[in-house]
């Protein structure tokens, strides 16, 4: 399918997604797949049940701690993904829910190619286990649903859950990948609103004012030393030169961030001058402590 069909009817996110995909060094995948890779992509998990959802992935193979493969949709794009990421209850969720959206579309009455749309009926069928033959039908179908379907392997498709639709309480399983560096940053700040462990991995969500977010790590990055210390040492510096030496940080916002300041480290300034002082004497001499809990400074 050319590109310039395709971005008709996928919706912006995805039409940046499809050209400006974080592009990696095309490797010598002509010794394991049928044919050579104009280029290669890397996915994250929501992009590849996306794409396996919506079109299909052809030649997929795993190899050492990847998963590759190429686009059907077009075959001269193959992909790499660490095995590790796929795994992904919630962004394969995710990404199945954004493909039928798109797939819907494909359907149009108006849609210049009549082939797409009818192997974009053939896949929502698939995906779906419903049947219909109009762009009507399925809108119809899916407007009142998309918030309350999960993806059953049990029954390979999408499924409505009825007691969260009948309850009003829409499901959302999207998550963002951390690192253990950035997991600990957004402890730092405070942000980390919710987290518990499932499985091997810590499930949570951070406020990141006014936005949230859903995340997920594996519980055994959290144990890094150095990503813990490197993540609080953001913090504290986003916070002094972000946020105490802006001027217009006032009132309870600049309480709550001294507040926060503090709980990183063993000090308990009360205000913004005496914490830029702290600072810009001790900013590049502060380690985690044995603890692990705050930053001290290295004597």
């Amino acid at each position: 399918m050319p590109s310039v069909v395709l971005s008709m009817y996928l919706s912006p996110v995805f039409v940046f997604g499809l050209f400006l995909l974080q592009v990696a060094p095309i490797f010598a995948q002509e010794q394991l797949l049928s044919m050579p890779c104009r280029e290669v992509r890397t996915l994250d998990a929501m992009e590849y049940w996306f794409w396996d959802a919506f079109s299909g992935l052809s030649e997929v193979q795993d190899l050492g701690q990847e998963r590759l493969g190429r686009f059907v949709i077009d075959p001269g794009i193959c992909f790499r993904i660490a095995l590790i990421n796929i795994d992904n209850s919630q962004q394969k969720n995710a990404g199945i829910r954004q493909a039928v959206s798109e797939l819907i579309m494909w359907t149009a009455d108006d849609s210049p190619d009549k082939e797409a749309a009818e192997r974009a009926i053939r896949r929502l069928e698939q995906i779906t286990g419903e049947g219909f033959d109009t762009y009507t039908e399925w809108a119809a179908w899916w407007e009142p649903r998309n918030n309350y379907v999960l993806w059953s392997d049990e029954e390979a498709r999408l499924i409505v859950i009825i007691s969260a639709m009948e309850a009003g309480e829409p499901i959302h399983h999207e998550a963002m990948v951390l690192t253990a560096e950035e997991y600990w940053f957004y402890a730092g700040r405070g942000w980390i609103l919710e987290s518990e462990p499932v499985g091997r991995y810590v499930l949570g969500t951070v406020l990141i004012p006014p936005h949230d977010f859903n995340f997920r790590i594996l519980e055994a990055d959290l144990v890094n030393r150095d990503a813990k210390e490197r993540g609080y040492l953001r913090a504290l510096e986003n916070m002094i030169v972000g946020g105490l030496l802006s001027p217009e940080l006032l009132g309870d916002s600049l309480e709550s961030i001294i507040a926060q300041i503090a709980t990183l480290t063993e000090e308990s300034y009360v205000d913004r001058h005496s914490w830029v002082a702290w600072w810009n004497a001790n900013g590049d001499r502060l380690i985690l402590s044995a603890s692990g809990n705050r930053l001290i400074i290295r004597q």
